[in-house]
């Protein structure tokens, strides 16, 4: 009973996202801070460590749940064989995405700054866009400016707070590093987006958001679309449908549409630098969502 107990556990951590992993863990360290503050002193200083273990404990226990996809992906790696995979088959495959979106990113900063043209691969068909009425524009102004304001208010406040040169110097080496690194990533973003146009063809919706989302949807996939205007996990609790199954391909914006694909279709996103096949919905953000509804209402 323990046993099986234990991998019902692990099978549903499994279908935990990393980012509620995270963000759970992350509850565990303010919580064990909570508590060291209304401790008594003496108990404090034995407890300390575990503190700071147990964020930790809950992120190795997210990635040991993962056990048996690293073992297989392990046995397809000496299958091929193909050796350079097999660091990477011990990793969580939303850190490898991570890692590629780090990537993809800096290199279409390079192509902005060396103001190289975006190539127009996108098929010919009707553009759906998603630019015009959201707030990403918007967004993007905000990273800027506050970056750039960031940085003064860094050099007035700090030798106010830090008396110690060397820690002053770390403090605005860091301010900066984050600064220039929110611009880098800002600007990359919105050269890989380009346009910011899905594309609606005779066959398939591509979706393209810059290196974040992309690939094809085949229209005789699409079981319906609908309109949303509630949050999106509201209306995966009400379908019951679990987050993992889902994609919210919106660069910014809340979803206002949503396309739920028929069982099997077996669809494949790149979404976050990570392949995602089989999703039962796909969650989208478009200017003018009729224009997609009418379409596939038509099917």
């Amino acid at each position: 009973m323990t046993t099986l107990s234990l991998s019902r556990q692990a099978e549903r951590l499994r279908r935990t996202s990393w980012l509620d992993v995270i963000g759970a863990a992350w509850l565990v360290f303010v919580g064990g801070m909570f508590l060291m503050l209304v401790l008594p002193r003496w108990l404090v200083h034995s407890l300390r460590p575990l503190s700071l273990l147990a964020p930790l404990l809950v992120l190795i226990a997210k990635d040991l749940s993962h056990l048996p996809d690293a073992l297989e992906r392990t046995r397809l790696a000496l299958r091929a064989p193909a050796w350079g995979k097999l660091p990477a088959a011990w990793l969580p495959p939303e850190l490898i995405g991570m890692l590629r979106l780090d990537r993809a990113l800096r290199r279409g900063f390079m192509a902005w700054l060396l103001r190289r043209p975006r190539p127009d691969v996108a098929p010919a068909g009707q553009a759906l866009g998603y630019l015009k009425f959201g707030a990403y524009r918007t967004a993007c102004a905000f990273v800027l400016f506050s970056s750039l304001v960031e940085l003064p208010l860094d050099a007035a406040i700090v030798p106010l707070l830090v008396h110690g040169e060397g820690e002053r110097l770390a403090i605005h080496l860091l301010m900066l590093g984050g600064a220039l690194s929110s611009i880098v990533y800002m600007l990359g973003d919105r050269w890989l987006i380009g346009a910011g146009e899905h594309v609606l063809t005779e066959e398939a919706l591509h979706i393209s958001i810059g290196a974040r989302t992309q690939g094809s949807i085949p229209l005789d996939a699409i079981a319906a679309c609908e309109r949303i205007d509630e949050p999106v996990a509201a209306w995966l609790r009400r379908r019951g449908i679990e987050r993992r199954s889902a994609i919210k391909a919106s660069p910014l914006d809340k979803p206002n549409t949503v396309l739920i694909l028929k069982p099997g279709s077996r669809v494949r996103l790149t979404h976050l630098g990570v392949e995602r096949t089989g999703p039962s919905c796909i969650f989208l953000y478009l200017d003018r969502p009729q224009e997609l509804q009418s379409r596939i209402q038509m099917l």
